[in-house]
């Protein structure tokens, strides 16, 4: 699936993406079952060429809830820096839309994000077991991090 620049940047300025919430726990949400079914979600979606995001609200064992999505897009920025796009790549040009895996928590690391490339959407439509593998190791690391890290600030409050 390729998507002009510009028309990406309006699409997502003006919300034009469908766009899917649930809330999850750590334990349901590094199932394959959990993960296969957002990914199922992007795959129909995409398949009608719309743009979309699935999101997980985690409610983690220790402080706030985590959120974790998968993202449509051309380039590895969320879609809520969008505006951005247009300062690093050219808007007349067409680009691959691709799935990323994005998790946003301040105690994740210093930005409070990580967004890596998860699949192109041709790929997620060719093979998704092998991209729902991919994502459930991704999310399983991401939810440890930030465990890890409430864990040890925890700690040094004592």
């Amino acid at each position: 699936m390729k998507i002009n620049v510009q028309t990406f940047v309006d699409q997502i300025l003006d919300e034009k993406y469908q766009s899917k919430n649930e809330k999850t726990t750590v334990a349901k949400l590094e199932q394959e079952k959990t993960i296969s079914d957002g990914l199922t979600y992007i795959s129909q979606t995409t398949a009608k060429n719309e743009l979309a995001q699935f999101e997980w609200k985690v409610k983690m064992p220790v402080g706030d809830d985590t959120s974790v999505r998968l993202e449509t897009s051309i380039i590895n920025l969320p879609l809520m820096n969008s505006k951005t796009i247009t300062k690093i790549l050219d808007v007349d040009q067409d680009s691959e839309v691709n799935v990323y895996l994005v998790c946003e928590d301040p105690d994740l690391n210093r930005s409070g994000l990580r967004i890596d490339l998860c699949a192109s959407v041709t790929a997620l439509a060719d093979d998704q077991e092998s991209v729902v593998k991919m994502a459930q190791e991704w999310i399983t690391t991401q939810l440890t991090t930030i465990q890890t890290n409430r864990e040890a600030a925890k700690e040094e409050k004592k």
